[in-house]
């Protein structure tokens, strides 16, 4: 099972920083929040990671089609791509927190699939049509000129989504419960089809040892998992109800424009201690290594590919060298080499 980590770009020195520690260490993939109402720009911070590693796969996490066209997102990431020498590693979702910060509806599942082969289209150099409520009617006229395609999965955690990581794109980045019922479902989803789709699943982390302590670690990123993670349809996430009514409580209060800011924790009051509870056990990677490792062990046993940690510590650097100790102990990342 591989190993990425997500960052949230707050200034470049850190970013810098962040990308050096996962790159020595041997993660597989570092993703760079796309958030732009709160975070600086995930595309020039995703250039300075590439400009500080050699081997660490990059791209963002999760960009869309909402604020952007599918033309600008596919020329970025193709350019990146080829910049990186083939490093480019993009998730693609229907626009959450960079959508409804601009009070835009996310995409729809039929223009998410219609942008996604709007995509493919582009970097084959083929005409493409691409119609949505921000975008109606547009069309990207052929080139002829092909581009260098990077991989590219579907960012989604209800079962429609998971559906369509099954049909376009090279796979699944899941970004909702660990209920292992729910994750088997959604890796089924996506392999039903067969071929070589992967499955990412992409959690919270930390390695305090008990929940008031992960709260206190993870800080605003408690209230952003819940948001995150249950949109839409909630029928088929083996939510008790009374975690229901806490959901969606929290839709009507949650505040965009501090979408995930530990450093200005508007949105701690919307999720009650109940929910905070159930998201750290849910959607959190934490505790002592023995939890550590029967986590990891059970998702590697459900069929996931990779883990990817989203990170929501105040200092992201100091986080990720502690996540990376324990991957280490428990034998999931190699040995730092002595000297």
């Amino acid at each position: 099972m591989k190993f990425g980590f997500m960052l949230l770009p707050r200034n470049l020195d850190e970013t810098r920083e962040v990308a050096r520690i996962g790159d020595a260490a041997g993660y597989h993939w570092m993703g760079v929040a796309d958030s732009p109402t709160v975070y600086q720009d995930s595309f020039l911070h995703q250039l300075e990671v590439a400009r500080a590693t050699e081997r660490i796969r990059i791209g963002p996490m999760v960009t869309h089609l909402v604020a952007r066209h599918p033309v600008i997102v596919g020329n970025l990431l193709a350019t990146f791509n080829e910049f990186t020498g083939g490093r480019g590693m993009a998730a693609i979702g229907t626009g959450n927190s960079a959508a409804r910060g601009l009070g835009l509806a996310p995409a729809t599942m039929a223009e998410l699939e219609e942008g996604v082969g709007a995509l493919e289209s582009y970097w084959r150099g083929e005409p493409a049509a691409y119609s949505s409520t921000t975008y109606p009617d547009s069309r990207i006229p052929g080139t002829g000129f092909a581009r260098t395609r990077p991989e590219l999965l579907v960012a989604a955690d209800g079962p429609r989504g998971t559906e369509l990581a099954g049909r376009v794109g090279d796979g699944l980045f899941y970004g909702g419960t660990l209920d292992a019922d729910v994750i088997a479902r959604r890796v089924a989803a996506v392999r039903t089809r067969g071929g070589s789709r992967s499955v990412w699943v992409g959690p919270s982390a930390s390695v305090r040892a008990t929940k008031d302590e992960v709260r206190d670690d993870l800080g605003a990123m408690i209230v952003a998992m819940a948001n995150r993670a249950f949109r839409g349809d909630l029928s088929d996430r083996n939510l008790p109800a009374e975690i229901e009514r806490d959901v969606r409580e929290m839709w009507r209060r949650y505040d965009y424009a501090f979408h995930a800011d530990n450093s200005r924790p508007a949105n701690l009051d919307v999720v009650t201690p109940a929910l905070a509870d159930y998201l750290i056990d849910h959607l959190c990677v934490w505790g002592d290594e023995d939890r550590w490792r029967a986590r990891l062990d059970r998702l590697e046993a459900d069929g996931c590919d990779g883990v990817m940690f989203i990170m929501g510590q105040a200092d992201q650097a100091a986080a990720l060298r502690e996540i990376t100790e324990r991957l280490v102990a428990l034998g999931r990342l190699p040995a730092p080499v002595a000297g």
